[in-house]
């Protein structure tokens, strides 16, 4: 199998705990478990992502490779860690989204070759729907706090 397919089948499996925690979230009653859980797997692949663009940003061919990519790169998942010890769950999710929002763009950035422009459509596919589960969970918690 290419690796195109593999990449593509693996990035799509990797939306489904996004969204099983979502269901799991309302089918355990809010369970505070769930959340952790979800903020949790938000690092892991934040990590994933942001230790992809380092790799990528040290192999390029440019002579100068982009130090603020590599510094964001490793800024992200730290950030992303101690975000796990704070206690407002709007920020968090309004962090992750922004830190998906960033390694969008420095994706586009650092893929450049014309053959990756598979690679560029698929991140922004599943960069939409990893966003799209962060607005899910911080309306639902909301919802929660209100009931």
């Amino acid at each position: 199998m290419q690796k195109k397919k593999i990449a593509q089948i693996l990035g799509y499996l990797g939306l489904i705990p996004f969204y099983l925690l979502i269901i799991l979230f309302f089918y355990t009653g809010f369970n505070q478990s769930v959340i952790e859980l979800y903020f949790f797997y938000n690092i892991i692949i934040l990590s994933f992502l942001c230790g992809s663009l380092w790799s990528k940003t040290l192999n390029t061919q440019e002579a100068n490779p982009r130090t603020f990519f590599l510094i964001l790169s490793v800024t992200i998942p730290i950030i992303a860690i101690a975000l796990d010890f704070y206690e407002n769950l709007n920020i968090k999710i309004i962090f992750y989204i922004v830190f998906y929002f960033m390694t969008g763009i420095m994706d586009k950035q650092i893929f450049t070759e014309k053959n990756n422009d598979w690679y560029l459509i698929l991140r922004k596919r599943l960069n939409f729907f990893v966003i799209l589960s962060q607005l899910i969970y911080l309306i639902s918690i909301n919802a929660h706090s209100f009931i």
